[in-house]
């Protein structure tokens, strides 16, 4: 019997919209993986790792054949316990955890500017983000004028890291998105 071999696949679950119109731009033809990007039904932390737990079950990804899983969330509005809840479960199970404080526009501002510590709430970071990109929406693609300024919100973003032990208060804004951007562009060089 003729074996092919497998094409890992990269499963990112995100809790609203703006995640996933960016988020699905980085499905491309032979990147060497299949990119699937699928928006949780439920917006709660612990429901997102839930729905992305029963996507890895139904499409049968294992680590071992190189698929890969991804939870995608802000910290807005989720009490410190139930953050450090999911947090836990996810490196347990093997779905790494791409949060943003205060929310996942924190990344497009990181695109214009390093001043983020001063959010305090999403609104705050919108009302600033629309200083940058006119009318700013939830519901539109701003890839095109993000692009030319993406390694700069990257290697901006470097400087958030996911604690071991979450604690909201001291934790500075930012997102670990750049860990997501490393493993695509990891899969695509080792093809």
């Amino acid at each position: 019997m003729n074996r092919y071999p497998v094409i890992p696949t990269v499963l990112v679950v995100t809790e609203g919209l703006t995640e996933k119109i960016y988020l699905d731009r980085f499905r491309e033809r032979d990147a060497g993986f299949n990119l699937i990007v699928k928006r949780s039904p439920e917006q709660r932390p612990e429901k997102i790792l839930k729905f992305c737990e029963s996507q890895i079950a139904e499409r049968g990804l294992n680590p071992r054949d190189g698929h890969a899983a991804y939870c995608v969330f802000d910290t807005d509005y989720t009490p410190e316990d139930k953050l450090q809840y999911v947090l836990d479960r996810a490196r347990k199970k093997g779905i790494g955890i791409i949060l943003s404080k205060p929310c996942f526009e924190v990344f497009f501002l990181l695109h214009f500017t390093n001043n983020i510590d001063s959010l305090a709430s999403p609104k705050d970071a919108k009302e600033e983000l629309s200083q940058y990109l006119e009318d700013y929406s939830e519901s539109k693609d701003y890839w095109k004028k993000l692009l030319p300024m993406q390694q700069e919100a990257i290697s901006r973003s470097r400087r958030f890291t996911l604690p071991e032990r979450f604690n909201l208060k001291k934790c500075p804004n930012g997102t670990n998105l750049y860990e997501l951007f490393d493993d695509f562009t990891e899969r695509k060089v080792s093809r």
